[in-house]
């Protein structure tokens, strides 16, 4: 019997279930879904590539990588190769079995990121379930400290737990999270907006002296580690300054803290380099891994340190924690992103690409601060240059106004205070890393043209930007 050979349905009822669906059942659905849809219908992605197309026929030059995860573009050929191949043999196996992607992946993961990352946990659940892994595995290696260290505006997932450890946006979020009690957090070393007031040229990192306090005097109970994003994505695309994370982890040692990267957006080629521990020539003690793995399938994967005791059966676990697939897909993927070095084409496009908007900003002062590297770019928005009010309904315009020239662009998530938004005005620029060079010049050029409309905007018109951004983030 062949494999895929339908035995129950068609192919055409196969194909009518996958590539066909009416304006009725899509509004149906909208009824049904306990969650907000877009308005686009994501149909098909141009294969290696960062074009998508809806059901309507529209293409948009895709400059999120769908959640910054299609590093290797939509729908990659040899990845999709790996796929089909793996689901001839296995699709599912419980988490306890090993199976041959997860022994490949088990020993390939080690070899690409620099310090001694030697212990490995996968799982297909991805980000915040792996920073969860890595929080219970620094609970295991230091018996008795359950307290983490979190910067401000980070964003490790979404489960009760790291949502707690995540910026706190009340009203979006009518929870708190569980586990508040073991989080304190410290300011994020952000120098367009030193949380300390500083200048950043002549400061001498006095943001590690807060971390340094806060470890001293801001928790009752002993620290199992410190969790952070070496360049922070959903706060704004901020990279650390220079020596900052040496500085984190001579103070982390001296501690006898865990250093916890999260890299679920920096990793796997996105800023330049295989990762922000190679960019800064820093390791932690401890890796969390996603999107940019998986190739467009789910993954996720802790690298600790060789020297840490790893998790019992009871510990760590899922049922699907373990799908062959994804674990497939990822060995592909990462063979395609050496051979291609697309690390070093995200380097040098996001060059290119950052000295454009830099120029953009001579002659735009909407432009407060333009942030790399690669293709982990932020446009900061602002009203003024010199107070740097944050222009969020100008930034909430932009996105919408480029897709309606074809370019998908985002925001940064919001800062909320009595239920307004305050900060939410830095526009993310991450493309899958094999963009062509003609569809970011072109994407480019979207970007300044819809930064001319917004510039112009009345006060009147930023109030109605405000009151519908309020609306549509308001539960249903």
């Amino acid at each position: 019997m062949e494999p895929f050979q339908p035995q129950v349905l068609s192919y055409e009822e196969i194909r009518a279930l996958l590539t066909k669906v009416s304006p009725q059942e899509f509004e149906q659905a909208k009824v049904h879904s306990l969650t907000r849809l877009k308005r686009q219908i994501l149909y098909e992605g141009q294969p290696a590539g960062a074009i998508v197309r809806d059901t309507d026929g529209n293409e948009y030059i895709d400059c999120t990588s769908q959640a910054w995860s299609l590093n290797v573009g939509y729908c990659h050929p040899d990845v999709l190769a790996a796929v089909v191949e793996q689901m001839r043999h296995l699709t599912h196996v419980r988490y306890s079995y090993a199976t041959i992607p997860r022994i490949k992946l088990l020993n390939r993961l080690p070899q690409l990121f620099p310090g001694n990352l030697t212990k490995v946990a996968l799982n297909n659940q991805g980000g915040g379930t792996t920073i969860e892994a890595a929080m219970k595995l620094a609970m295991i290696n230091k018996p008795g400290a359950t307290a983490f260290l979190v910067p401000y505006r980070a964003y490790h997932g979404c489960s009760l737990v790291t949502i707690a450890a995540s910026h706190y946006m009340p009203g979006l979020c009518r929870f708190p999270g569980f586990g508040l009690d073991h989080l304190v957090k410290f300011p994020y070393p952000y120098c367009y907006r030193c949380p300390v007031d500083k200048n950043p040229r002549t400061c001498s990192l006095a943001c590690l002296d807060i971390v340094e306090q806060v470890i001293r005097y801001g928790t009752n109970t002993p620290i199992a580690g410190l969790i952070i994003e070496p360049m922070q994505g959903a706060g704004g695309q901020i990279p650390t300054p220079p020596g900052y994370l040496a500085g984190l982890k001579e103070i982390c040692q001296r501690h006898n803290i865990f250093l916890i990267y999260d890299e679920c957006q920096t990793a796997f080629g996105r800023i330049g380099a295989m990762s922000a521990a190679e960019y800064y020539g820093v390791a932690p003690d401890m890796l969390v891994l996603s999107k940019g793995l998986g190739g467009g399938f789910p993954i996720g994967a802790l690298l600790a340190r060789e020297d840490l005791k790893g998790f019992t059966a009871v510990e760590e676990h899922t049922t699907f924690g373990s799908n062959p697939v994804s674990f497939a897909a990822a060995l592909a993927n990462i063979e395609v992103m050496l051979r291609l070095d697309l690390p070093g084409r995200a380097r040098r496009l996001g060059e290119y690409a950052t000295a454009r908007l830099r120029h953009m900003q001579e002659e735009h002062p909407l432009i407060g601060d333009v942030r790399g590297p690669g293709l982990f770019i932020g446009v900061e928005l602002v009203e003024d240059p010199q107070t740097k009010v944050p222009a969020t309904e100008r930034a909430t315009a932009l996105v919408e106004l480029a897709m309606l020239h074809g370019v998908i662009f985002d925001v940064d998530m919001p800062d909320l205070v009595n239920g307004l938004p305050t900060r939410r005005n830095t526009i993310k620029i991450k493309p899958p890393l094999t963009i062509t060079e003609e569809q970011l010049d072109r994407a480019l050029d979207v970007f300044e043209t819809v930064l001319k409309e917004v510039e112009q905007f009345s006060p009147e018109e930023l109030v109605q930007i405000r009151e519908q951004m309020i609306q549509e983030a308001m539960p249903r």
